[in-house]
């Protein structure tokens, strides 16, 4: 699977999960840097694009605010531990400046250990949640939600979900897609809940579909 946004000009990132479920977010950037050497240029270019990339990128899964406080507060080596690889593209040297597109491939689940870590919410897939393998108990529904702004979506489906009561039993985490079981003596419930606070709720032959 592999999902994409293409961003005005040369930006391009990309959320993929590879074979073996590793989780890797690619983004690229454009740097022109001047400095007094080339050698520190092309440092000084390097470690701005990296936290430009890693601050845009995760901000898609993670609350903006406390990931620019965690890129601002970190050094070049805490961020370049997630960080797996990195290309150049349309590199120039000059003596005192160093311009180049330069593609960072963030390590998902290194990435989202260290924003655990330093307490900042996310929606970051593991590895281990982008492989669809768990199945609905015989008894229960399976509802998939589509979270478009997947924090606060998620927060909100939890606080309604706790109105029935009932705990959100999640099977599956695909990008902004999430599916999780509902017993059947608590379909109804929940349904009536999600109407009263804004969700779109369908139901389908075998599952509900569910949507702010």
């Amino acid at each position: 699977m592999r999902i994409s946004k293409i961003f005005c000009g040369i930006v391009l990132c990309s959320l993929a999960v590879l074979p073996a479920g590793a989780v890797e977010i690619t983004g690229t950037t454009s740097v022109n840097v001047t400095a007094d050497t080339a050698n520190a240029a092309k440092n000084k270019a390097f470690n701005s694009a990296r936290r430009e990339v890693i601050l845009r990128e995760l901000g898609q899964y993670a609350n903006t605010e406390q990931l620019a406080t965690l890129v601002k507060n970190s050094s070049n080596d805490d961020l370049m531990n997630i960080i797996s690889s990195s290309s150049l593209d349309g590199e120039k040297v000059s003596d005192t400046s160093y311009s180049a597109n330069i593609s960072f491939v963030i390590d998902g689940d290194a990435a989202k250990a260290w924003m655990e870590k330093n307490s900042v919410q996310n929606w970051l897939p593991s590895s281990d949640s982008n492989v669809v393998v768990a199945t609905t108990p015989i008894d229960s529904v399976l509802f998939t939600a589509v979270l478009v702004q997947p924090i606060s979506d998620w927060m909100g489906l939890n606080a309604v979900a706790r109105m029935v009561p009932m705990d959100l039993a999640t099977t599956s985490v695909v990008g902004n897609n999430v599916s999780f079981s509902v017993l059947d003596k608590n379909v109804s419930k929940l349904s009536k809940a999600l109407w009263s606070n804004g969700w779109h709720v369908q139901k389908n032959e075998t599952d509900y579909k569910i949507w702010k």
